[in-house]
């Protein structure tokens, strides 16, 4: 009985060695083969970012190659370089001649002066019978001669005064303006602009002069002041 029950114990003893060493088998297995898991999974996610990167590079160069970089418009020197004093080229104007050089007169009518201009000295006056200034010229002509206008200018005035007669006012620039006076027809109108030598209209009378031969009156003004008329036009 007692060598039965050693018999069993002998082999539950063996049967349980085996079953031990089954289960460290079983054991060192299982943590090879999570082992091994482990170290395919790493290499598999080490593939998979070095793929990822791969990829990115690819997309980073794809989207570089794809967008065009933009055209830089470069300006010419000419178009970046500011024109000053240095560039541009120099261009000499022409001299223009002065207006009073320009400027040419001739007496209204051919004839002699028979009284000059005075404003500082009388002069005697056969129609009032006294002494007086005599701010203008009376150039002696025959009734109904052609008064011709003494310089280029535009027609300002055109008045009939008691003492002067009928007039025309002449503006020549450089602010001088010769006022016609006596006549007996007008040929222009205000604001006509007339020439050297055009016909004004024809010589009449001078109310305040109609006792002396028969003349063309003119009184020429200077900035407004009366001048005279012939040292004024260069006619001495």
């Amino acid at each position: 009985m007692d060598y039965e029950e050693g018999k069993h114990d002998r082999e539950m003893s063996k049967t349980s060695f085996v079953m031990i060493i089954a289960l460290c088998l079983l054991a060192v297995g299982a943590i090879t083969y999570f082992a091994l898991s482990g170290i395919k999974s790493g290499k598999t996610d080490k593939s998979e970012n070095s793929d990822d990167g791969k990829a990115y590079s690819s997309r980073d160069d794809s989207y570089n190659s794809s967008v065009d970089e933009p055209e830089i418009d470069v300006p010419t020197p000419s178009e970046s370089v500011d024109k000053n004093e240095s560039t541009v080229p120099y261009e000499e104007s022409e001299p223009q001649e002065s207006e009073e050089v320009a400027r040419t007169f001739i007496l209204p009518v051919k004839g002699n002066i028979s009284k000059n201009f005075s404003d500082t000295s009388l002069q005697y006056s056969a129609t009032y019978g006294d002494m007086r200034m005599h701010t203008g010229i009376d150039i002696l002509c025959n009734t109904k001669t052609d008064v011709k206008c003494a310089a280029n200018g535009t027609v300002i005035a055109i008045e009939e005064s008691p003492t002067l007669g009928r007039t025309v006012t002449v503006d020549h620039g450089g602010d001088i303006t010769i006022k016609y006076c006596g006549f007996e027809s007008i040929n222009v109108k205000q604001g006509d602009s007339v020439n050297c030598g055009d016909v004004l209209g024809t010589s009449g009378t001078v109310p305040c002069e109609a006792n002396d031969q028969p003349h063309i009156h003119i009184e020429l003004y200077q900035d407004s002041v009366p001048a005279s008329p012939l040292e004024v036009m260069g006619l001495n």
